[in-house]
Protein backbone atom coordinates (compact mmCIF):
# COMPACT_ATOMS: atom_id res chain seq x y z
CA UNK A 1 0.00 0.00 0.00
CA UNK A 2 1.32 3.45 -0.92
CA UNK A 3 1.69 6.59 1.46
CA UNK A 4 -1.15 8.26 -0.49
CA UNK A 5 -3.12 5.36 -0.36
CA UNK A 6 -2.73 5.19 3.65
CA UNK A 7 -3.86 9.02 4.04
CA UNK A 8 -6.45 8.74 2.20
CA UNK A 9 -7.24 5.52 4.43
CA UNK A 10 -6.47 7.72 7.34
CA UNK A 11 -9.08 10.60 6.24
CA UNK A 12 -11.84 8.30 5.97
CA UNK A 13 -11.24 6.93 9.65
CA UNK A 14 -11.51 10.60 10.37
CA UNK A 15 -14.46 10.76 8.41
CA UNK A 16 -16.35 8.12 10.04
CA UNK A 17 -15.39 9.03 13.44
CA UNK A 18 -17.04 12.61 12.32
CA UNK A 19 -13.95 14.33 13.60
CA UNK A 20 -12.49 15.91 10.18
CA UNK A 21 -9.76 18.18 10.28
CA UNK A 22 -9.68 19.70 7.03
CA UNK A 23 -13.81 19.55 5.69
CA UNK A 24 -16.90 20.27 7.63
CA UNK A 25 -17.94 18.19 10.68
CA UNK A 26 -20.85 16.13 9.74
CA UNK A 27 -19.82 15.78 5.76
CA UNK A 28 -21.59 13.06 3.50
CA UNK A 29 -18.70 9.90 3.38
CA UNK A 30 -17.62 9.71 -0.82
CA UNK A 31 -14.96 9.74 -2.85
CA UNK A 32 -14.74 13.60 -3.10
CA UNK A 33 -14.60 14.27 0.76
CA UNK A 34 -12.15 11.79 1.32
CA UNK A 35 -9.84 13.44 -1.24
CA UNK A 36 -10.84 16.80 0.19
CA UNK A 37 -9.74 15.33 3.83
CA UNK A 38 -6.88 13.96 2.89
CA UNK A 39 -5.50 17.02 1.18
CA UNK A 40 -5.93 16.24 -2.38
CA UNK A 41 -7.89 17.39 -5.15
CA UNK A 42 -11.51 16.21 -5.62
CA UNK A 43 -11.71 13.79 -7.86
CA UNK A 44 -8.35 12.20 -7.01
CA UNK A 45 -9.60 9.04 -6.10
CA UNK A 46 -10.50 6.68 -9.27
CA UNK A 47 -11.15 3.35 -10.72
CA UNK A 48 -7.26 2.85 -11.05
CA UNK A 49 -4.92 0.52 -9.79
CA UNK A 50 -4.14 0.97 -5.93
CA UNK A 51 -7.51 2.22 -4.80
CA UNK A 52 -10.01 -1.07 -5.02
CA UNK A 53 -9.60 -1.13 -1.21
CA UNK A 54 -9.61 2.20 -0.49
CA UNK A 55 -13.15 2.17 -3.06
CA UNK A 56 -14.48 -0.38 -1.54
CA UNK A 57 -14.23 1.30 1.88
CA UNK A 58 -15.36 4.24 1.24
CA UNK A 59 -18.51 2.82 -0.26
CA UNK A 60 -18.84 0.75 2.85
CA UNK A 61 -18.32 3.45 4.55
CA UNK A 62 -21.16 5.39 2.88
CA UNK A 63 -23.80 2.86 3.13
CA UNK A 64 -23.34 2.77 7.10
CA UNK A 65 -26.42 4.44 8.50
CA UNK A 66 -25.09 7.47 10.94
CA UNK A 67 -25.59 7.82 14.39
CA UNK A 68 -27.51 10.53 15.93
CA UNK A 69 -26.01 12.83 18.32
CA UNK A 70 -27.04 12.29 21.64
CA UNK A 71 -29.92 14.66 23.30
CA UNK A 72 -29.61 15.92 26.04
CA UNK A 73 -32.54 14.79 28.08
CA UNK A 74 -32.71 16.61 31.51
CA UNK A 75 -30.82 19.82 32.72
CA UNK A 76 -28.44 19.45 35.43
CA UNK A 77 -29.73 22.30 38.16
CA UNK A 78 -25.99 22.68 39.36
CA UNK A 79 -24.65 23.44 35.57
CA UNK A 80 -27.50 25.40 35.24
CA UNK A 81 -26.65 27.44 38.70
CA UNK A 82 -23.38 27.89 37.63
CA UNK A 83 -24.46 29.55 33.88
CA UNK A 84 -26.47 32.17 35.70
CA UNK A 85 -23.67 33.31 38.36
CA UNK A 86 -21.34 33.33 35.03
CA UNK A 87 -24.11 35.41 33.57
CA UNK A 88 -24.31 37.74 36.87
CA UNK A 89 -20.79 38.36 36.91
CA UNK A 90 -20.77 39.05 33.11
CA UNK A 91 -23.14 41.46 33.67
CA UNK A 92 -21.05 43.18 36.65
CA UNK A 93 -18.02 42.81 34.14
CA UNK A 94 -19.99 44.97 31.64
CA UNK A 95 -21.06 47.23 34.20
CA UNK A 96 -17.37 48.27 35.45
CA UNK A 97 -16.29 48.54 32.31
CA UNK A 98 -18.64 51.01 30.90
CA UNK A 99 -18.49 52.73 34.14
CA UNK A 100 -14.63 52.74 33.18
CA UNK A 101 -15.37 54.14 29.90
CA UNK A 102 -17.71 56.76 31.08
CA UNK A 103 -14.93 58.42 33.64
CA UNK A 104 -11.95 58.23 31.33
CA UNK A 105 -14.04 60.31 29.00
CA UNK A 106 -14.78 62.55 31.64
CA UNK A 107 -11.23 62.97 32.54
CA UNK A 108 -9.94 63.66 29.04
CA UNK A 109 -13.31 65.94 28.98
CA UNK A 110 -11.82 67.87 32.18
CA UNK A 111 -8.25 67.84 30.73
CA UNK A 112 -9.18 69.30 27.53
CA UNK A 113 -11.27 71.84 29.33
CA UNK A 114 -7.84 72.50 31.49
CA UNK A 115 -5.87 73.20 28.36
CA UNK A 116 -4.20 69.53 28.23
CA UNK A 117 -3.47 67.36 25.66
CA UNK A 118 -5.75 63.99 25.52
CA UNK A 119 -4.48 61.22 23.16
CA UNK A 120 -6.66 60.05 20.51
CA UNK A 121 -6.55 55.99 20.53
CA UNK A 122 -8.60 54.45 17.53
CA UNK A 123 -11.32 51.94 17.85
CA UNK A 124 -11.41 48.75 19.67
CA UNK A 125 -10.66 45.95 17.98
CA UNK A 126 -10.04 42.26 18.85
CA UNK A 127 -6.34 40.96 19.40
CA UNK A 128 -5.16 37.74 19.42
CA UNK A 129 -2.07 36.64 21.95
CA UNK A 130 0.29 34.09 20.57
CA UNK A 131 1.54 32.58 23.64
CA UNK A 132 3.92 30.43 21.85
CA UNK A 133 5.91 33.68 20.49
CA UNK A 134 9.06 35.01 21.70
CA UNK A 135 8.85 38.14 20.67
CA UNK A 136 9.33 41.32 22.93
CA UNK A 137 6.69 44.37 22.75
CA UNK A 138 9.19 46.36 24.04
Amino acid sequence: MTPTVKEYFAALERLKQNKPERIEKGSEINKDTVALEAGRKRGSIRARPGFDQLIAAIEEAASEPKKAPKKRIANNPRQTAEIEILQRELDIARSRYMSLLYQNAEMARVIRKLGGEVPRFGGVIDLEIDTASTDVPF
